[in-house]
């Protein structure tokens, strides 16, 4: 018997990318302005369609959140089933979504055909549990992933993971010492390896350092911290280090990812940008949200630089196979600043930058 009715009676309670967003009171016409950069929403509209059907797994969190309003910015009318640890409804940027826990029925039912996976507990959360219950509810959602590769309606997926895996290729770090860093980079294998068995296009996204109006805590992000402190009109770094960066926006990343696997690409696409170090990237942060002060950091240490960032190859590569032009970093800082400055409550409390210019980033 086919399922395509049961599907489409579950599908029709779920909020569709283009209708739903405006019977559950979100914006129609008027409202906030979009968020994600045009670009990369377009990269979408030119691939997806009302037959696409699309998982979000993690949708509550930063990458989460992103992803929605990427995608509903790409008014497509693609069908979304949005699912976090936590069900509950959630505004984004003025659209109100269900957001629906696990139910391995529903999601059969649902028949994604395209996945974007960004659930996962970050590292922080390892020090809020035990390391058994971390390492066993990580497990659970790679897993849960893993399993949405399997089904036969899938056409293409994207999952997130981090620079932290990139040290596990060495064999470092160990399951014990940095769990966060083995699980990824267990998860990208495993991704790899279950895509090319099922011949189903995984673009796995290695965020190393990312920019974006919807960061969850924007002061433990270099970046971030830095724009939350322009709006309150001085700016201090308190590495004394050099601290080498690159910032590309999440909405970019996850659209150039998902249109790299929708057009038949598996692989790893590691974020880039341009090579920054924190004080040029202070300076530019002053000039753009013009904050007369100067910028306040400790002398040099003689400690070697911090350099935590891709080659930025496999960004380029892909930005010139899609025809794809990404977003300056002064682009980027007033995406940033146009979110973070509107809602002075997400800023509250001091900066947890820590003395490597980083935190949970």
């Amino acid at each position: 018997m086919s399922d395509s009715a049961p599907r489409q009676r579950h599908a029709a309670s779920l909020p569709s990318l283009a209708p739903a967003g405006a019977r559950e009171g979100s914006r129609g016409g008027a409202g906030a302005a979009p968020r994600t950069r045009p670009a990369a929403a377009r990269l979408l509209r030119e691939r997806l369609d009302a037959s696409s059907r699309v998982l979000v797994l993690g949708a509550g969190g930063w990458f989460g959140s992103t992803a929605l309003d990427l995608l509903a910015d790409a008014a497509t009318g693609a069908q979304l089933l949005a699912l976090t640890g936590r069900p509950r409804w959630s505004v984004v940027n003025g659209r109100r979504w269900r957001l629906s826990g696990w139910d391995t029925g529903a999601v059969v039912r649902f028949a994604p055909t395209h996945v974007v996976n960004c659930a996962f507990l970050t590292r922080d959360l390892v020090a809020s549990r035990s390391r058994e219950r971390y390492i066993s509810d990580n497990v659970k959602l790679s897993a849960r992933f893993l399993q949405t590769l399997e089904l036969p309606s899938l056409r293409a997926a994207v999952t997130v993971s981090s620079g932290a895996a990139l040290a596990a290729t060495a064999g470092l770090p160990e399951l014990e010492t940095e769990p966060y860093g083995y699980l990824k980079r267990v998860e990208e294998l495993l991704a790899h390896a279950v895509a090319a068995e099922r011949a189903v296009p995984v673009t796995v996204c290695r965020a190393w350092s990312v920019t974006g109006p919807f960061v969850t805590r924007p002061r433990e992000y270099a970046f971030s911290d830095l724009v939350a402190q322009a709006g309150e009109g001085s700016l201090r770094l308190r590495s004394a280090h050099q601290v080498w960066r690159r910032y590309v926006g999440v909405d970019e990343l996850l659209g150039v990812a998902l249109a790299l696997a929708h057009d038949g690409s598996s692989g790893t696409l590691e974020s880039g940008g341009p090579l920054v170090e924190l004080g040029e990237l202070a300076l530019l942060v002053a000039h753009e949200l013009a904050v007369e002060e100067r910028v306040e950091r400790p002398a040099p240490n003689g400690q070697p630089a911090d350099h935590y960032h891709s080659d930025g190859s496999s960004w380029r590569e892909a930005c010139r196979r899609l025809g794809y032009l990404p977003a300056t970093l002064e682009e980027q800082i007033r995406g940033v600043a146009d979110a973070l400055l509107a809602d002075r409550s997400a800023l509250r409390g001091r900066s947890k930058l820590t003395h490597s210019g980083k935190a949970a980033a």
